[in-house]
C-alpha cells in the first residue's frame, strides 16, 4: 500500500462541527526559542481538502475529518492548550485534539524542543530540569500568544477564544506542564488566567507536596488502571489526595495503558501498511499501541470516552452547558469498565 493511501479512518464520533487545521511558528525572543504549533478548531464551511499529517518523511496519512487552513468558524470557543508526552510530538494526539475541536474548543500543541522524538534519537534531549522549566515557559509562551495576539496566530482564530474558559492539558510528562504551570514552577511563575486542568495518564512524580497544592483551578485526572509508565499508585493517588482546587474529578480507565489518549493506536494499525518502514520502527509502534484498549473497548471507543469525560468536564466545571455536562457526567459514572470519583 502507498503512504497516500493511509487514512486515520473514521472519526472518533460524529463530529458537531466541521474541523479546520492549521500549522503556524511562534517564536519566544527572550529564549530564542521557536515552537512548531498546531491548531485544531470548528471550521467554516468550505471546500478545503482533508489534511495530511506527515509523521516521518515520506510517511502521512490523511485526516478522517479535519481540513486544510480553513476559516476558523465565528463564536467564542475554550481553548484548550495540549502538552504532549516524553518523545512525543505536537501531533501525537491528533485523533482527541480533532475531536475536542469538533465538540466546539479551538486546541493548541506545540512541540517541546528537547522533549521530542527526534531529540531523543539523535542524543539532543533535554536534562528532566531543563526539560521541565522549558515546558512551564512554553506553555506561558503559546497562552500569551493565544490570549494577547503574536504575529503568528491568525486574527479568525485569536478572536475566536472564550477567555473565560481557558484549559490547559497534557498527556503523561505534559501532565507535569500543565499542572506546572498552573502552581509555578522551575523559576516560573504561575499563570492566573487557566479556568482548569485536563491530564492525561499523568506523570506527576517529580512534583513537590507543595507544588500540588497550589493548583487551585478545577483539575480532571484520567488514569490508565493497567498503565505500566504512569502507574496509578505512583503518579495518580497523590495528586488525587492533594489537590486543593473544587471540583476534582478523576476517571479510571479499566485494563487500558499508558497510549490510550495518543494516535499511538492508529501508528500501530498503519505500520502494518507501511512496506518501507523499518522494521525496528514497527515493532516499536506496535508495542506502543498495546493496551490502548480498555476492558471491553476498542482503542476507538476508549478514547470517545476520554474524550466524552473531557467534554463533561469543561461543561460543568467550566461555566459551559452545566446540565449537559452533568448528563454526560452521569453516563460516565454508570458505564462498565470505567470509575469516575468527583470531590
Amino acid at each position: 500500500m502507498s503512504n497516500a493511501s493511509l487514512q486515520a479512518g473514521r472519526p472518533i464520533e460524529s463530529p458537531a462541527h466541521r474541523v479546520g487545521r492549521r500549522t503556524v511558528r511562534v517564536v519566544d525572543p527572550d529564549r530564542q526559542r521557536s515552537l512548531e504549533v498546531e491548531l485544531w478548531y470548528p471550521a467554516s464551511a468550505g471546500d478545503e481538502p482533508l489534511t495530511v499529517y506527515e509523521l516521518l518523511p515520506g510517511i502521512a496519512f490523511e485526516s478522517s475529518h479535519a481540513v486544510h487552513e480553513a476559516a476558523c468558524m465565528p463564536g467564542k470557543w475554550p481553548l484548550v492548550v495540549f502538552s504532549h508526552g516524553r518523545t512525543g510530538m505536537r501531533l501525537s494526539y491528533s485523533l482527541l485534539c480533532e475531536a475536542l475541536a469538533a465538540r466546539g474548543a479551538v486546541v493548541v500543541s506545540a512541540d517541546h524542543p528537547g522533549d521530542v522524538l527526534a531529540d531523543w534519537l539523535s542524543g539532543q534531549a533535554a536534562d528532566d530540569r531543563t526539560n521541565e522549566m522549558n515546558r512551564v515557559a512554553d506553555a506561558h509562551l503559546l497562552l500569551r500568544a493565544f490570549l494577547h495576539g503574536h504575529d503568528a496566530v491568525p486574527v479568525d482564530v485569536l478572536n475566536a477564544v472564550d477567555h473565560r474558559r481557558v484549559v490547559l492539558a497534557g498527556h503523561s510528562y505534559g501532565a507535569y506542564t500543565a499542572l506546572a504551570t498552573v502552581a509555578g514552577a522551575r523559576g516560573v511563575e504561575a499563570h492566573d488566567r487557566v479556568a482548569g486542568v485536563i491530564v492525561f495518564q499523568p506523570y506527576t512524580r517529580s512534583m513537590s507536596d507543595g507544588l500540588l497544592g497550589r493548583v487551585r483551578c478545577p483539575v480532571l485526572m484520567v488514569v490508565s488502571a493497567n498503565d505500566l509508565t504512569t502507574p496509578p499508585a505512583v503518579d495518580a493517588d497523590r495528586p488525587w489526595a492533594l489537590l486543593p482546587g473544587r471540583p476534582v474529578w478523576r476517571l479510571d480507565l479499566l485494563g487500558a495503558g499508558h497510549q490510550a489518549s495518543s494516535d499511538m493506536a492508529l501508528y500501530g494499525e498503519l505500520a502494518e501498511h507501511v512496506t518501507l518502514l523499518p522494521e525496528l520502527m514497527r515493532q516499536y509502534l506496535m508495542a506502543q499501541a498495546m493496551g490502548a484498549g480498555g476492558e471491553g473497548r476498542s482503542w476507538r471507543e476508549l478514547l470517545r470516552v476520554q474524550v466524552d469525560a473531557a467534554w463533561a468536564f469543561i461543561e460543568s466545571a467550566l461555566g459551559g452547558d452545566a446540565e449537559a455536562g452533568q448528563v454526560a457526567c452521569d453516563a460516565l459514572a454508570d458505564a462498565p469498565g470505567l470509575v469516575l470519583r468527583q470531590r
